[in-house]
């Protein structure tokens, strides 16, 4: 039971956790890491079933993706430059973590943490690509309430996406402004 209190105080810590990029951009009450990352996990879980993808294994990855941010903090790009060594930390942050889990599950969670970092198949391209996704429909879904200022993070996200069709869904998303 240590682990599933354990893992809910970084759940908590992620509820209370503003988006830092909106906040920057004088965003009135922003989302969370947390309402973020539900976001993320809904989204993954629909397009990769539309694909024909492991959604178990999607869904788990894009539940975890951001739970490190719990300990380090909602970072920036240009905060990630400068801190460094992020990967780093997450790692740290996902070994500790997996200590309190049985072997075989702690591989399994460790696993999908390390291949979403790296985006070295199908699946994690996938979460990372609607990671990225949902922070341009968010980014839209502020201009709509007059946040001009975040602009900047919908040109920056469109341009970081690479998958042809989420692109066209967050082109489509800013035309129906």
């Amino acid at each position: 039971m240590n682990l599933i209190i354990k893992l809910h105080e970084y759940i908590a810590r992620l509820k209370e956790l503003r988006r830092t990029g909106w906040v920057q951009r004088g965003v009135s009450d922003p989302e969370t890491v947390a309402s973020h990352s539900y976001a993320v996990a809904l989204l993954t879980m629909v397009i990769a079933d539309l694909r024909g993808l492991n959604t178990l294994d999607a869904v788990r990855m894009a539940l975890i993706h951001d739970l490190a941010e719990s300990i380090i903090g909602d970072l920036t790009p240009e905060m990630k430059v400068r801190l460094g060594d992020l990967e780093e930390r997450e790692r740290r942050f996902f070994e500790d973590l997996v200590k309190l889990m049985p072997r075989e599950l702690a591989e399994t969670y460790l696993d999908s943490w390390r291949r979403f970092s790296r985006g070295e198949d199908e699946v994690s391209r996938l979460v990372r690509e609607v990671d990225k996704l949902e922070r341009g429909l968010q980014a839209v879904r502020y201009l709509r309430k007059g946040y001009g200022e975040v602009k900047e993070i919908y040109d920056s996200t469109l341009n970081e996406l690479k998958d042809p069709e989420l692109r066209r869904v967050l082109e489509r998303a800013l035309k129906e402004i």
